[in-house]
């Protein structure tokens, strides 16, 4: 659908992303105007322009135009004119002057505006200055147009023109025609394949070494993507060959040519890295060699010996139970080295250890800190062990770098170090090398660092597989407890866990008696979502006295029937419908509601939290809200189209219209980002799940979330599939060799 017209007003936009929806006046529908949403960079209230895009009903809204595209072009009508210059377009001309300008130059009054600007100075109310003012106003947003226009040529979405043109302004030209694989370097969130496409139509060869060069790199990003560090030579000169389709032979040439030019790194012949990653890992091997040998093991006499047992069992004295002799020496290794590593599935005992260490280091008057890499595994650090406990990001001081939050700098680092004389982080196995790079930087040498974790949980996200890497290299003193400490009577959730790690399927029968582990058969996924809704409203709040919004959905995958976007669409149906009582936003294609169950989805350093107190005057302020934090709104601005948010029944958190792409509805959440933290009851539907998400660790740890109810429900032929699946995804990663290197010299 084509239509011309002019742009009216604006009901919304977004800064960040530049989405907008607008009123747009077109004499080429009945109505005469009609909303129409999509990027609006480029386009302010007056101008005529042409739109292409498609007419939709929406839900709440009724008919608008999903805008794909848009193309300045030149009014022919008077009133098109007169109502583009008194938009407020150009600054300092109002609907007065507008139309004495016209009537001054009629026909020609854009041409006069782009060749004679001088002469708007005949006009009553215009004097040289303002012509002039005017004038380059007007250059100025056609400049922007023009540049908008040209990279439409190369099919290019508004969006991504808009990043290009406020990244490289008048640049453009050259950039597209010249260096078009630059945009992917420069721009983050741009893919090889698009900028291919704009190479392509620039007629850059399909053999040119700049091209050979950016595929090779987008190889290796993809890698990182994957949770690689590297990638063997082999493999990426088959990745680079399935993007790139040119001779391998000059891939070959091409990798070589990027390590002599120290754009990449090859080591032990054949594992290729991007340079910034190699270099992470080789710093974090020589930081923890220099951690360790701070603190050299040593030999202790009968009279230290005995000083030590009685300083842990002053520490411990106040436990109702006996620790057992793999914990005592936990405890003397956590003490008595630089680097500790400490590991368990759950019910083992980590938490006593820590809480253990903890007490011993403060009453030696040393400094502790701990941290976590999330913000609900912090929490819940803080919970279990009666200290507080941060994120390593908040930890660390993290900012966004410029307006781009999928950038970070720690403003502690080698220059500003953090100050303590013990570290200790838990859940180890999400931390990736990027943010165990940036806490290191921040550790000064002669400080102890005890990292926690279960090895057998779902690695990292990003790159790297550093605490499995860290156990297996057999570098440093590392307990492994595997005695079940923590079991209810007739509690099989943390028996089972244990079962499935070593690759026994729990008992699927619906006849088994348990009282908080239980599987429901279910081939039919509209019967499954039906019976989950039943298990969240009714049964097991009324078996578990468990508040429906303790209950959480763990989904393996994001996509899909059963994904994390279809239920909670389904979920928010059902367990928030919509009523006259609730204030609602929308957001793109979501709905946000009075009620709604939210997750914060990125780290946002900057924005602001409330604490207030009974008679609602704020009692504490404070900044943040982390990756993973999951709260509930409880307000609705429909003026200013603002959510409150209400974070650990707490924290009060305003989000903006342009802030709200960092929320999304939390009913149901993938099995990844529940990583780290704990619910009184989980439900997790296997059903459809694709191959590739069918792991032991991701049952595991799914599983391990659940401390009261663990429900289990679909195909029991899928569930025996992932138990009897041990084969981790490889993760290409030498950290273990940069240990190697520095630790055997």
């Amino acid at each position: 659908m084509v239509l011309k017209g002019t742009v009216d007003s604006f009901k919304y936009i977004n800064d960040s992303n530049h989405f907008g929806i607008f009123i747009f006046e077109t004499p080429d529908i009945k109505e005469g105007n009609i909303v129409v949403t999509g990027n609006v960079f480029g386009v302010s209230e007056g101008d005529y322009i042409e739109v292409t895009g498609d007419e939709i009903n929406h839900p709440v809204y009724g008919n608008q135009i999903k805008m794909t595209s848009f193309r300045a072009v030149r009014p022919t009508e008077s009133d098109s004119v007169i109502k583009y210059l008194a938009s407020g377009a150009l600054k300092g001309v109002g609907p007065k002057l507008a139309v004495r300008i016209f009537t001054r130059f009629g026909a020609s009054t854009l041409d006069i505006l782009e060749k004679e600007p001088e002469r708007l100075a005949e006009v009553k109310g215009i004097s040289e200055n303002m012509a002039l003012s005017i004038a380059t106003e007007y250059s100025q947003k056609r400049s922007m147009r023009d540049a908008m226009m040209f990279l439409q040529e190369y099919n290019i979405s508004n969006t991504l023109a808009a990043k290009i043109y406020e990244r490289y302004d008048d640049r453009i030209y050259k950039i597209v025609k010249e260096h078009p694989y630059k945009i992917a370097e420069d721009i983050f969130g741009v893919g090889f394949k698009t900028v291919d496409e704009i190479a392509r139509k620039s007629g850059i060869k399909e053999n040119s070494p700049e091209r050979i060069c950016a595929g090779i790199q987008y190889a290796l990003l993809q890698a990182m993507e994957e949770g690689h560090t590297y990638l063997p030579k082999g493999m990426l000169i088959d990745q680079a060959f399935e993007v790139l389709s040119v001779e391998k032979e000059m891939i070959e040439e091409q990798i070589n040519e990027m390590c002599l030019a120290n754009k990449l790194t090859l080591k032990n012949p054949d594992k290729v890295f991007l340079k910034g990653v190699y270099q992470d890992e080789a710093f974090c091997a020589n930081k923890l060699k220099c951690l360790k040998e701070a603190f050299v093991e040593k030999d202790l006499n009968e009279a230290e010996k005995e000083a030590l047992k009685e300083k842990i069992e002053r520490v411990t004295s106040e436990y109702s139970f006996e620790l057992d002799q793999s914990q005592k020496e936990a405890i003397e290794a956590g003490i008595n080295n630089g680097i500790f590593l400490l590991t368990g599935g759950p019910g083992t005992g980590k938490t006593t250890i820590i809480r253990a260490l903890i007490e011993y280091f403060y009453n030696e008057r040393m400094d502790v800190i701990l941290a976590a890499p999330t913000g609900r595994a912090a929490k819940r650090m803080s919970e279990a062990t009666g200290f507080e406990a941060r994120t390593l990001h908040r930890l660390l001081e993290a900012k966004a770098v410029g307006d781009d939050s999928e950038k970070t700098r720690f403003n502690r680092n080698e220059d500003n170090p953090l100050e303590a004389d013990v570290y200790i982080v838990d859940e180890m196995s999400m931390v990736d090398v990027f943010l165990f790079t940036a806490f290191l930087k921040a550790v000064e040498t002669g400080s102890r660092v005890i990292l926690v974790g279960d090895m057998n949980q779902l690695p990292s996200v990003g790159p790297g597989n550093i605490f499995r890497d860290l156990i297996c290299s057999g570098y440093f003193r590392c307990s492994t407890l595997d005695t079940i400490h923590r079991q209810s009577e007739n509690s099989l959730i943390i028996y089972n866990a244990h079962e499935i790690n070593k690759g026994i399927c729990p008992s699927l029968n619906k006849n088994a008696e348990s009282n908080d582990f239980f599987f429901l058969e279910r081939s039919d996924r509209r019967v499954l979502v039906r019976d989950v809704i039943e298990l969240i409203q009714n049964r097991i709040p009324g078996k578990f006295k468990t508040d429906p919004s303790e209950i959480q959905i763990l989904a393996p995958s994001k996509k899909g029937d059963l994904g994390v976007e279809a239920l909670n669409k389904v979920l928010q149906n059902h367990l928030n419908p919509p009523s006259y009582e609730k204030k609602e936003t929308a957001r793109g294609e979501n709905i946000f509601r009075v009620g709604d169950k939210v997750m914060q989805v990125k780290n946002n350093y900057d924005i602001t939290w409330v604490c207030r107190g009974f008679n609602g005057i704020a009692v504490e302020k404070g900044e943040g809200v982390c990756n993973g934090d999951i709260g509930k709104i409880i307000a609705i601005n429909e003026f200013e189209k603002s959510v409150t948010v209400l974070f650990d029944d707490i924290k009060e958190v305003v989000y903006t219209r342009e802030e709200l792409d960092e929320l999304e509805l939390a009913y149901a959440i993938t099995i990844h980002k529940s990583q780290g933290s704990e619910y009184p009851a989980v439900v997790i539907p296997i059903l459809d799940t694709p191959r590739q998400l069918l792991t032991r660790n991701l049952l595991y740890t799914a599983i391990t979330r659940g401390t009261k109810c663990v429900m289990l429900m679909g195909s029991s032929e899928k569930i025996r599939d992932m138990v009897k699946n041990d084969g981790e995804k490889k993760r290409y990663t030498a950290f273990t060799d940069r240990l190697k290197e520095v630790m055997e010299v």
